[in-house]
């Protein structure tokens, strides 16, 4: 493993087993297997675990062009269902978009990000500009 040194101590994990929310929805405890077969866990309070949801994608993505220089694969979920919600005391919407195996993500779109998205939609595939598309997926 290539690891750059900074005092920590370093635990290689091999796959996520479980998670669970403690008591009052604060921190999340998630179980993995080390690549020795030992259990580990770490718990993380609500705040760094969604700080950690918002860098996922970006670390994946990174990871991948680290292996794929010429910039030729995207990390990518195949969409399973959206929805979309009337944000409760405000003028915006709620975006909801899930996965098959059960990822799910939520966006507030304004007004107007969510005509710009309709149009978009409304073109696509046939309107799309190829000259703005950075990879295939």
């Amino acid at each position: 493993m290539d690891v750059a040194s900074n005092h920590a101590a370093l635990i290689e994990g091999k796959e996520l087993t479980t998670w669970d929310v403690l008591a009052g929805g604060t921190r999340i405890r998630l179980d993995f297997t080390g690549s020795d077969g030992t259990t580990h866990a770490i718990v993380l309070p609500f705040d760094a675990l969604s700080g950690l949801l918002m860098t996922l994608p970006r670390m994946l993505q990174t990871a991948l062009d680290a292996r794929f220089p010429d910039g030729s694969l995207r990390f990518v979920q195949q969409l399973g269902t959206w929805q979309i919600e009337q944000a409760e005391g405000e003028p915006s919407l709620i975006l909801r978009l899930s996965t098959c195996d059960g990822f799910e993500v939520a966006f507030s779109l304004k007004g107007t990000d969510a005509d710009s998205l309709g149009t978009a939609l409304l073109a696509a595939p046939d309107n799309i500009d190829r000259s703005k598309t950075r990879r295939t997926h």
